[in-house]
């Protein structure tokens, strides 16, 4: 089985290639570590089992407070068996909290709600990134039961126009995929959201003055 990092993960790639070089009989599943351009994850195994996506301490907030962080996870449960977030520079979900207090807990506590909701399992590994990502990763390769292609090349599946709409959709504020298909199926378009009025916005179930006026600052 063969681990890939995406070649943009300039801070982790030596990181986790000598950490595995160093400890290569702690993982028999795991044949060899490479970096390659990845579309949906920061690291994942070559047929597809397992892709996780890894944030730096100051990325995660950022990726929360622009909304970014929702269509990675969403991304990922759509290419992955098994999708990861790994954290890092936190030791638990407390300790993010703390060290982060211009941010309401609850914002914090509820991104790692509606990651866990869609699927998507949430490790706060500290300083030990490469440790725990590769002892995931062989832990699902030694009792997966699933058999997946030989060669499984990671994209971001949106394979059609309607798909890459729901992508760009879920990335504004507050909009998870079922409030992203309400807008999607009433305004048709991206095009159609950006020229809806804050009003009009609030037409949809379960947007209101908040969201609504988050949406309509965040597209123009």
């Amino acid at each position: 089985m063969k681990v890939y990092i995406d070649s943009s993960e300039q801070t982790t790639i030596d990181r986790v290639i000598k950490y595995w070089e160093s400890c290569k009989k702690d993982f028999p599943h795991i044949d060899s570590v490479t970096k390659k351009h990845l579309a949906s994850s920061d690291i994942c195994t070559s047929d597809g089992l397992v892709g996780g996506e890894r944030k730096s301490s100051r990325d995660f907030i950022s990726s929360i407070c622009g909304g970014r962080l929702k269509k990675q996870l969403y991304e990922l449960k759509q290419n992955f068996k098994y999708a990861f977030l790994f954290i890092e520079d936190y030791d638990s979900l407390l300790d993010c909290m703390t060290k982060n207090p211009q941010v309401h807990p609850n914002v914090i506590l509820g991104t790692t709600a509606s990651a866990l909701a869609q699927g998507v399992s949430v490790t706060y590994v500290g300083p030990f990134y490469p440790q725990l990502a590769l002892q995931t990763i062989e832990k699902f390769c030694d009792g997966r039961a699933e058999k997946y292609d030989d060669e499984y090349n990671p994209i971001r599946r949106a394979v059609n126009k309607k798909d890459n709409q729901l992508n760009i959709c879920i990335g504004l504020p507050a909009i998870q995929p079922t409030r992203a298909i309400k807008l999607l199926s009433k305004f048709k378009t991206i095009q159609g959201i950006t020229n809806a009025s804050i009003d009009e916005l609030k037409e949809i179930d379960s947007i209101g003055d908040k969201i609504a006026k988050g949406i309509y600052e965040a597209v123009r």
